[in-house]
């Protein structure tokens, strides 16, 4: 009975997982496993310049940052901190191919001509060009006293309106230092 409860709240935890829409690449990674970093701050790249030029998205990058370095042992300090946490946002115009026509050249199923969906004649898969965001979020991970970035990590998503950016600044801190808090234990 534990089993089928447990698997039951696994499977759609792994599904919306899988399904995330923030991809995350470390670009640069030159952790000293030595030092142990038990204080943080935060600061922005680029002073008064906030998140996806909101002020409460910014505040709220700022807070889960807060929270989730409090949630992995370590203190914030504005003083003399161990690690600091620069963090920059970058929202971008894309655009990408979209079918306009789901399914093959005679529609869904089997070929059967007189079973058309589309309007005929319909020859090959027209597709259109359709604009979005790029959002990302940059966060580097500096050692003060060495004066370097020893590890940089972004998370990059699409985001077409506001609640997919509050939405996607969450899961992109979550995802980030999760990818930080790996990289220091296997040192």
């Amino acid at each position: 009975m534990k089993i089928r409860v447990l698997i039951a709240l696994i499977i759609p935890f792994l599904l919306v997982v899988s399904c995330s829409p923030v991809k995350i690449y470390t670009e640069k990674s030159e952790l000293n496993y030595e030092k142990s970093y038990k204080t943080f701050a935060i600061i922005n790249q680029y002073k008064g310049k906030n998140a996806w030029n909101s002020p409460v998205l910014d505040q709220n990058l700022v807070h889960n940052l807060t929270e989730g370095m409090k949630e992995m042992g370590y203190e914030p300090d504005r003083n003399s901190p161990d690690l600091i946490l620069r963090y920059n946002t970058l929202l971008s115009e894309g655009e990408k191919e979209v079918s306009q026509y789901p399914g093959s050249m005679w529609g869904y199923g089997m070929y059967n001509p007189w079973m058309y969906r589309m309007p005929y004649p319909y020859w090959g898969n027209p597709t259109k060009l359709e604009k979005y965001d790029l959002g990302e979020l940059v966060i580097d991970f500096i050692d003060p006293r060495a004066d370097q970035v020893i590890l940089r990590i972004s998370a990059v998503g699409e985001v077409n309106n506001p609640k997919q950016k509050y939405k996607n600044i969450k899961i992109s801190v979550e995802k980030i230092l999760h990818e930080f808090s790996k990289k220091v234990e296997a040192g």
